[in-house]
């Protein structure tokens, strides 16, 4: 009867090792599993704050450039307003300054996609779990990408401009900056009066100048709807990065 029970007990034995091994394989298989959730967390974090410093970044350039982009506009529209008769001519000193900012003046904010770039190139799109986040970025970055303002139009209305005024290009943008940076004197140019009257009779150059000001204000305008992309993707990485910390 003994040797009987034998085979019952090494059954029972043999069960207990196995339930013990199965165990023992699923703790392990636990501990692995919060060990790489404990990992992507901390790669989520690291990529969450990168994002952020490059966001943060990109709002100080834009803003700058918004800033000094929308004296261009003003300055431009007071040219435009004083040859069509719309507001004195004012003295040649404030011409000058109107060429050379309004007809001039071309800024555009260089933004960061170093953080993002690196998140692509990782090609492991799962790090960072909010979907909405991700949409948000791709739809962002697909438009910095892709060039939201347009430059070229805008330089190339610059080029004729220059082309018609260039007979008396030097007169037009001798101004007291110039005069102080190359330490000449300030003393009125013969010429300069008549490069002033030259220039508010070139229909042309007043023709391409009204349409490098509507395409400067909607290069602004779409850098201002930028800016509120921007908030609206720090608002969502900040409350990531506080939900993950």
């Amino acid at each position: 009867l003994a040797d009987d029970n034998k085979p019952i007990k090494y059954l029972r034995y043999a069960i207990g090792e196995i339930v013990l091994v199965v165990i023992g394989i699923l703790i392990a298989l636990q501990i692995n599993n919060w060990n790489q959730n404990r990992i992507q967390l901390k790669q989520e974090q690291k990529i969450l704050l990168s994002l952020k410093t490059d966001f943060i970044e990109s709002k100080v350039r834009l803003l700058k450039s918004m800033g000094m982009q929308k004296d261009v506009v003003r300055k431009g529209s007071e040219l435009i307003k004083i040859y069509e008769g719309k507001i004195p001519r004012p003295i040649n000193d404030s011409i000058t300054n109107f060429l050379l900012a309004g007809v001039n003046g071309f800024y555009r904010a260089e933004l960061l996609t170093g953080a993002y770039d690196a998140f692509i190139n990782a090609g492991n799109s799962e790090i960072i779990r909010n979907d909405k986040l991700i949409k948000m970025l791709a739809e962002y970055f697909s438009i910095v990408e892709s060039g939201f303002e347009d430059q070229e139009t805008s330089i190339n209305l610059q080029n004729n401009m220059q082309t018609i005024i260039a007979p008396f290009g030097v007169e037009l943008y001798y101004s007291p900056i110039k005069q102080n940076f190359f330490g000449l004197d300030k003393v009125k140019r013969p010429k300069e009066d008549m490069a002033i009257d030259f220039l508010f009779k070139q229909d042309a150059f007043f023709g391409n100048l009204i349409h490098r000001m509507i395409v400067e204000y909607i290069r602004y305008s779409i850098q201002e709807e930028m800016l509120v992309k921007i908030d609206e993707i720090l608002l969502v990485l900040n409350n990531e990065i506080k939900t993950t910390e």
